[in-house]
Formats: structure tokens, sequence, C-alpha cells
């Protein structure tokens, strides 16, 4: 659950595709500077090569176990969101708002992160009887195929044949 990157330049209700888009992260994977793994998107994201996204409607065991395996794995980061946010309510609508100049902000946050690592890696536990941070997630509607779909579903369909 450590944050290996943190993008802290637009307002918590920019919708991650947008981020992922405009991103130093995004645009190494679309210029092909990452061969080494993939990221994990939901099914707003368009499929790429590099970014896997479940199957929309699972026709067969094969694509049911690999949602079940994406859902796992995709819960992992939604879990380490949320302790970030537990951790430092002002970063989660619960808490309150950050009222600083959005440089500012950007920098809290970016901060926030780095102390989250902090305390993972020193074993730093939460501090008891926190309510949940709220979360809210809408459906992510389905993103028309754009270009590097085809190529995308082939790549998922070999990660759904190695499980």
């Amino acid at each position: 659950m450590t944050l290996t990157n943190i993008v802290a330049r637009w307002p918590g209700s920019t919708h991650d595709s947008f981020i992922l888009t405009h991103s130093s992260v995004g645009n190494r994977l679309n210029a092909g500077a990452v061969r080494d793994g993939w990221l994990l998107g939901d099914s707003g994201y368009p499929l790429r090569r590099w970014l896997l996204t479940p199957f929309l409607n699972p026709q067969s065991a094969e694509e049911t176990h690999y949602n079940e395996v994406h859902s796992r794995a995709r819960a992992v980061v939604e879990r380490a969101i949320g302790i970030l946010k537990c951790r430092w309510r002002a970063l989660d609508a619960s808490g309150g708002r950050l009222l600083y100049h959005p440089a500012k902000v950007c920098k809290i946050v970016r901060a926030c992160g780095v102390l989250h690592n902090i305390a993972l890696r020193n074993g730093i536990p939460l501090p008891p009887d926190l309510p949940l941070p709220q979360h809210y997630d809408p459906e992510p509607q389905p993103p028309g195929r754009q270009e590097g779909y085809q190529r995308g579903a082939r790549i998922r369909e070999d990660v759904m044949r190695r499980l």
C-alpha cells in the first residue's frame, strides 16, 4: 500500500482518467517507455496494452476469475487511498476542506503521501475510532473503443489465461 506516484495538480473532483492522461506516468506508458508491468483500471478506462480493465460482461469462468483477481488487486489501491484519507482527514471531505492557495494544497497532499509511506514503513497504526473516509465513486461508464483497444484486449486475454 505504499504510494509510488502522487499527482497533485488538479482538484479532487477531477476524474482519474484525466489525471492519468496528463501525468508523466501516463505519458511514459503511452510512449512505450515502461514495459515491465500494467496498471489496473476500472471499467471507466479505455483498455490499453499497459492498462488492464475488467471484462464488462464476463462470458466464461476464466473471465469471471480474471475479474475477481482484478478486483482484489484494485481493492489494495482503494484501501491505500482510504488509509491515506483516514490518517490525514483534511484530504477527505468528511474532515473539512483545505482552505489554502491551490499551490499550497498540492504541497500538503504530496507531504501527506510521503508521511503515509513513512507511517507504513514504521508500522505506525491509524488512530483508533476514526470513522472511515467518505468515498464517492460513481459507477464508471464504459469508454468508447479507442486506438490500442485490440492490442489491450489481446494482452488482457493473455493475462487472464495465466491466472
